[in-house]
């Protein structure tokens, strides 16, 4: 016993009567878990037939109810859940130092996926839908881990406050943290060269909308410069949802007083978000990464003289999925060398969720670390649940598996995200 609560065995499951644990509630599902032939908990994909409880109401010995922290990471798709995994491990750290157990849950709007295609209104209001549904569930913050869906931030906080007033205050954008951390690397090449080159991979929503250069440009207080921007159509890989696609390049410059400058290079591949969300087969997904970074970077160089990026910004939260992908193809095309630097954003946004939970939970201090049972008890019970609004519930099973080999499979639930659903 836990509290007044009932756990089962790590690797145990109500098979007979087709219930499931989810974060510490019970939740019917039309198809649950067996043990995998090496004994370990293979992985929960379902259709929630009830409404799921998203966090629990059980507590670790010796924390009360007020002791849990309810965090969600909101995306379009997959690629969410490795900001919730950079906050799970995270709160491994924070749960030693405080009294205070970590309940995580990363949603995916997978059937709107992907918003790069989509209006700034649509992406405004699908995620705003699925945001919503997570503080329905009983989040306190929700960091929107998507860099589309970001780019409509002012609009979500409207949507929200609607529907809630308040709401706004505890959702957090993906950006902000993103444009700090690429001055700040900025900076540092600008003390030792007079011209620092970035690139930004993103969709190409982020990528029209000039969403990071025109932060740049204001962290910097001054103007971007007529940015040269070419789109190309392409064959839709996943053709569910149409014949084509269309992909983006982007440059610009900025100018700073000091006659130093800024080259801004983007490209905003279409295909990649329904490849990596719909499971691709590798060796589609490795031409296609070749193919349209070598479409989509042939610009850049315009006098053939030596090309180095000095930073590489994995804008769109799915790309880590592609990070050796692009890695092996930027050295190969020659734009990147062993000097350049690649930000991924799921450390970023956990930078954030420690100095808000560093804040929070100071009254919270431990007299002494957790007992070993407790800590390991913790741990497990942060391990982040997936929910999402589409189909994909086996190819968002098999992703994590592949990606995050080391940990037990995760509760992967499809549930309506619209605002009437609960």
């Amino acid at each position: 016993m836990i509290g007044s609560q009932t756990f089962l065995a790590k690797g145990e499951w109500r098979r007979s009567i087709g219930w499931a644990l989810v974060c510490g509630g019970w939740l019917v599902l039309s198809q649950v878990a067996t043990a995998a032939p090496d004994g370990t908990q293979a992985a929960v994909a379902a259709t929630a037939t009830s409404v799921p409880a998203a966090c629990p109401t059980a507590s670790a010995a010796g924390l009360a109810q007020d002791d849990v922290v309810r965090i969600a990471t909101f995306d379009s798709g997959f690629g969410g859940f490795f900001t919730a995994k950079s906050i799970e491990e995270t709160s491994h750290a924070l749960s030693q130092q405080y009294r205070a157990q970590f309940c995580i849950s990363h949603y995916g709007d997978t059937v709107n996926a992907p918003y790069g295609e989509k209006t700034p209104e649509q992406i405004a209001q699908f995620a705003a839908q699925g945001i919503y549904r997570a503080f329905a569930d009983g989040a306190q913050e929700v960091f929107i881990a998507c860099n589309t869906a970001s780019t409509q931030y002012d609009r979500i906080k409207q949507l929200l406050d609607a529907k809630q007033p308040g709401l706004s205050e505890k959702t957090v954008s993906i950006i902000d943290s993103s444009v700090a951390e690429l001055k700040r690397q900025i900076d540092e090449r600008l003390k030792k060269r007079g011209t620092v080159r970035v690139a930004i991979f993103a969709t190409p929503a982020t990528v029209k909308l000039q969403t990071y250069p025109k932060a740049l440009a204001r962290a910097y207080g001054v103007e971007l410069m007529e940015p040269e921007v070419s789109t190309f159509r392409q064959p839709r890989w996943y053709k569910v949802k149409g014949r084509e696609v269309e992909s983006v390049n982007f440059s610009a410059a900025l100018e700073l007083p000091d006659g130093r400058a800024i080259e801004i290079y983007q490209i905003g591949p279409a295909n990649w978000v329904d490849m990596i969300e719909h499971a691709a087969p590798a060796e589609v997904q490795n031409q296609a990464v070749q193919s349209d970074m070598k479409l989509l970077t042939s610009a850049w160089n315009k006098t053939g003289d030596d090309f180095t990026v000095d930073v590489v910004g994995e804008f769109c939260t799915h790309y880590p999925v592609f990070d050796a992908r692009i890695r092996e193809q930027a050295l190969a095309q020659g734009f990147s060398n062993a000097d350049t630097t690649y930000i991924k954003q799921g450390p970023l946004m956990a930078g954030i969720f420690n100095d808000m939970m560093q804040r929070r939970l100071a009254s919270k201090t431990r007299a002494k670390p957790p007992a070993a049972d407790e800590a390991a008890w913790l741990t497990d019970y942060s391990r982040p649940r997936i929910f999402i609004s589409g189909d994909n519930v086996q190819e968002t099973q098999g992703l994590a598996q592949a990606i995050f080999a080391q940990d037990p499979a995760p509760v992967v639930v499809k549930i309506p995200f619209a605002a009437d659903a609960k």
